[in-house]
């Protein structure tokens, strides 16, 4: 399963979070769990410091909305 399917209400939130309007984690703390988790749970291995592991996780989110961006054109 995809971010874009599994996150699908979502994705608004998720693209202005990537594109760093606002931080996901205070914004929406739950959501970001539950993105993170969904990264875990895909093989990526996190740092344990918080700050590092959100980067991690808004440049996938960018990366994965930015392909399905592409792949719609």
């Amino acid at each position: 399963m995809t971010l874009t399917s599994k996150f699908k209400k979502d994705l608004q939130t998720l693209r202005g979070a990537s594109n760093g309007d606002f931080y996901l984690d205070v914004k929406n703390p739950k959501l970001y769990k539950k993105v993170r988790r969904y990264y875990q749970n895909e093989g990526i291995d996190f740092s344990g410091d918080p700050l590092d592991d959100y980067d991690i996780v808004m440049d996938l989110v960018f990366a994965d909305l930015s392909k399905r961006s592409v792949e719609v054109k």
